[in-house]
């Protein structure tokens, strides 16, 4: 049914009679023109084009830094509406979208989306250079691997990141901040999945390498 479908729009577009408009270099402009139709709203930064004018005042806060939307409880500011709206699940335990497979709930419905992938095994988003697949459009920032490219960049001594978090993480190094703490004998760490490290060793549990070697020295 696809097929057909392609075959006559190709047919249609083949019918359409030639524009006269083209840029300097004679290239045929209709197709930007229709798409500046579709996406009329243009910000004046980066030139990122949106459907909604709506889309563009919220994306040109991402520019200003502008968070006009403050949380009651923490007093954390965001951007858009909606964005607070997710936040103060956090602190009210709301969880509204359950998984069909397992149960488990979630605050966001994309979290939701890309957790039930775990259960069909569906990969839509593949890398362009190495073809590994991803449950989520956001961990194609693993192409960053391939280009070397490391926009995040710490204030304090220069060093860069391909990702924010592991910035966040890397600046609590200077500030002495650790936030997570282990409730076992009172540690702290500055990331997470170290935390979770540590606390292995208070359980016993074995990692897949730890196990990996014990086997090698039977």
């Amino acid at each position: 049914m696809k097929r057909i479908v392609s075959i006559v729009l190709a047919l249609l577009l083949m019918r359409r009679p030639h524009s006269p408009d083209t840029d300097a270099n004679g290239d045929d402009m209709t197709c930007h023109t229709d798409n500046n139709k579709h996406l009329p709203f243009a910000c004046s930064v980066c030139a990122k084009r949106f459907t909604q004018k709506g889309h563009l005042i919220a994306h040109t806060r991402t520019h200003t830094g502008e968070k006009p939307f403050a949380c009651s409880v923490c007093g954390k500011g965001f951007s858009r509406k909606g964005d607070l709206r997710i936040h103060s699940r956090t602190h009210t335990g709301e969880k509204p979208f359950a998984c069909s497979f397992c149960g488990t709930r979630f605050r966001q419905k994309g979290d939701l989306i890309a957790h039930t992938r775990t259960h069909t095994g569906e990969k839509p988003f593949a890398c362009s250079v190495c073809s590994t697949r991803f449950t989520q459009k956001g961990h194609l920032i693993h192409m960053r691997t391939h280009t070397g490219e490391k926009p995040f960049s710490c204030t304090v001594c220069g060093k860069s990141f391909s990702k924010k978090t592991n910035l966040t993480a890397h600046t609590r190094t200077h500030a002495g901040e650790k936030p997570f703490a282990c409730l076992v004998c009172g540690k702290g760490f500055t990331q997470k999945g170290h935390l979770m490290a540590h606390t292995r060793t208070h359980t016993g549990e074995k990692t897949f390498i730890s196990t990996f070697f014990s086997i090698l020295h039977i």
